[in-house]
Order: C-alpha cells, then structure tokens, then sequence
C-alpha cells in the first residue's frame, strides 16, 4: 500500500498534460493499442516529476523508449486484472481518493479543482487510480500471496545476526536485466552492457538520470531511489556491496539471477538498539461497507454508538454485531497494539482518544469502528520485533526479487509490437 500511495502521490503532485489530437498507434499489446497522447501526456508527468527532483533527463528516444516500456507492463496488468475479474468499487475509490486528497492538505472537491486547472482531467485521473488499486490488488495475488516464509528461514536470519545488524541504507538502484533463461551469450552480452553503464557513472554520468535511461528496476522512472531501507532489509549482495561506501559512492556491479544490479549510497546512518513501543489496550466494533451501501453501514454504527453511550455493554453488541469476526469472539478486544500494526484512520483516532471515552464512526478502508481505549503503556517489544522484522524482511526481499520475475515473464510471454 505504501508504495501506491507513492504513485499515487506523484500523479496528484504532477500537472497532468491536456491530450491532444495525436492518436497514432506507438505499441500493439495483445489485443490492445497504446496511442501515441497517451505516451505524451505519460511523458510530461514523467517529465515534471523528474524536473522537481531535480534530476537531468536523458535524451528524448531513449526517455520515450523508458516511459512507453512502463506503460506497455501497466497495460499488461490492467489486462490481467481485468480476465482475473479484479474491480475496485466506486465507495472504494472514493475512499482512496479522499485519502489522497488529506495527505495534500485538500478536501476532494479542492483536489478536483487543483487538477482542472492544472490543465488535466479529473475522470483520468480517477481512472489512473483505479487501474493502480487494481494492479497492488493484481500483484498481491499473483506474488505477494504466493510467498512463504519458513520458521527454518526465520531462525537462521535471526541466529546470523540479521535483526540485530545496523545501519541505514537510502539507495538508488541499476538493474540492467537478463533474459529468463540466458544463453551464456546474452549472459555475456548484458554483463558487458553492465559494465560499460558502470564505467559511465564512474566516469561522472548522473545515477538518476542514467536510471531514468536505462534501468528496468521498479523505481527506475523514480531516478532509481529505493528509499531508506534498513540494513537486514537488503539482499544480502546488496548489504555486501555498499556496507563500506560513503554517500555519493557507487557500488561494483552486482550480479544476480535476473541480471546485474549497480548501487548507489544517497544517504546512511547508524541504527540499533533495543525496541521500546508505545501501546495501547483497545477494544472495537466494525461495522463493513458493503458496495453501494455507505450510508447504510455509517448509520448503522452510530446507532451501535447511541446504544453503547445509553449503557450497553460494548463488548456485548461487539459479540452479536462486530464484522471482525477475529476480535467479535472476544467481545472486541484487540488487546495490546502498536499505532504500526493498525491502518493509519484507526491508529489515528485511537492516539487522540482518551482513556474510556468512545469514538465518533472511523472510516477506514474495512469499514466504520467504534474505538475505545482501555490502557497505554511503554513495552520492551525488542524479541518479538526482531522477530517479526525477520519475517517481514525476508517477504521483502523473496516479493522484490518474484516480482521483477513476474512482470518480466508478464512481458516475455505478451504479443508486443513497437511502433514508436
């Protein structure tokens, strides 16, 4: 979720570009046509993000050949979503929509004001959403789901240290990909691509720039910035390669089954130490949402409110009317949570309600609670988080390396036809 919300941020932040009447035909996938306004209109919010972050633009063949690589995978899982009968319903939309809207300080209708007259329009935008939500809930089933992390894995990261090592990591990132099943010749050919890119960075080319350019890696249209990750985060060649280098350095290639990987060190601090949290006992009834029927679910937690606050027991209608089916067997009780454990509209409102007062609805994306806070206190959660970050990490790590695997199958397998 927090990298579509990433795009998603980019595609408010970023002036979207009128279309023109420019409708030749730049790629056929599968049955389907990219047209060349779409590719434009693409290439001009790719284009003011990059100038935002200041970072130079390769030139304009190579940039395009980027930009329409990226929209011939997006239309690829916009196709895949659609046979695998994914939707994403208009109250959840909205609900995505009125979120976005909040992290840049607007309500909905500001939101909608700003991209008209900003020269873009309001309805593709909803569509660019949309088809995003689709693609997160696309690949969550695809790989994410598929992922297993064993005990085993869990007990030798933790008995090699893992959870424990230190550092921080923002990184910027190179991929330079083999084909799936590599001759040793294209294994030869794309390591020498590799190490002719890396000669160019040594040599002072720009990284984000010669990622905008180059790079088949996720982020590559991001100028390759990866983030902060932490260092058990990385794959291990990864850690490996920049654990020694200082900001501004750049790593050796590095080789990898999908292909060759160069790194760059943006920014790195220490990190370590014990895992104090801040928690909190709380007990809640949900009320779901069900296509359609907004008003319906809001009206029917306030009269689960008006009861509770006439003095009914909460636990009690939490038995008998909670959707959570999970917490709805103990009278609501979600016992001892941390504020990053919850969705962030639950974990909002429960860090500004006092000690037994109940909450106004809270609209989350499960749908509306009733939220009553019992308790807080400071924990030594360190085992159980390290324990816990473990088995996160090595998702993480299994989910980056399947995904990339996925999307280029996705490409290899597709009829595509360039017409650029």
């Amino acid at each position: 979720m927090k990298r579509l919300l990433l795009l998603i941020g980019a595609l408010l932040l970023t002036p979207l570009a009128p279309a023109a009447n420019l409708d030749r035909v730049v790629a056929v996938v599968n049955k389907d046509v990219i047209v060349e306004s779409e590719l434009e209109r693409e290439v001009q919010r790719i284009l003011s993000d990059l100038q935002r972050r200041g970072t130079a633009v390769p030139p304009r063949h190579e940039f395009e050949r980027q930009v329409l690589d990226h929209l011939i995978l997006r239309r690829l899982q916009v196709q895949l979503a659609d046979q695998a009968g994914i939707n994403i319903s208009d109250d959840e939309l909205n609900f995505t929509l009125q979120n976005i809207a909040q992290r840049n300080d607007m309500t909905l209708s500001q939101m909608r004001e700003t991209i008209v007259a900003e020269g873009g329009n309001f309805r593709e935008f909803r569509n660019d959403i949309r088809d995003e939500m689709r693609i997160t809930q696309l690949r969550q089933k695809e790989v994410i789901d598929r992922i297993a992390v064993s005990e085993a894995e869990v007990e030798r990261f933790l008995a090699e240290g893992g959870a424990a090592a230190a550092g921080r990591y923002r990184l910027a990132h190179i991929l330079i990909p083999l084909p799936l099943d590599p001759s040793p010749e294209q294994q030869r050919r794309v390591a020498a691509r590799a190490r002719d890119v890396h000669q160019q960075l040594t040599a002072g080319a720009d990284f984000a720039s010669t990622a905008v350019a180059v790079s088949k890696g996720q982020q590559a249209l991001e100028g390759g910035d990866l983030g902060w990750r932490n260092a058990d985060e990385l794959p291990a060649p990864f850690l490996a390669a920049v654990r020694d280098l200082a900001p501004g350095q750049i790593s050796e290639v590095i080789p990898s089954a999908n292909g060759f990987h160069i790194l760059k060190v943006l920014e790195s601090d220490a990190a370590g130490g014990r895992h104090v949290v801040e928690q909190t006992h709380v007990e809640h009834i949900l009320v779901k949402v069900e296509p359609g029927r907004e008003d319906e679910a809001r009206a029917r937690a306030q009269s689960l409110r008006r009861r509770i606050l006439a003095g009914e027991s909460l636990r009690d209608l939490a038995r008998t009317h909670s959707d959570d089916p999970t917490s709805a067997i103990k009278g609501g009780d979600l016992g001892w949570v941390s504020s990053q454990s919850l969705v962030p509209a639950f974990a909002k409102a429960m860090q500004g309600l006092p000690e037994g007062e109940l909450s106004e609805p809270v609209r989350s994306n499960f749908g509306y609670h009733l939220i009553r806070v019992l308790g807080r206190r400071s924990h030594d959660d360190t085992a159980a988080y390290r324990r816990a970050h473990a088995m996160e990490t090595l998702r993480m790590r299994k989910a980056e390396e399947m995904t990339q695997t996925w999307l280029q199958r996705l490409r290899d397998e597709a009829y595509v036809e360039l017409r650029l």
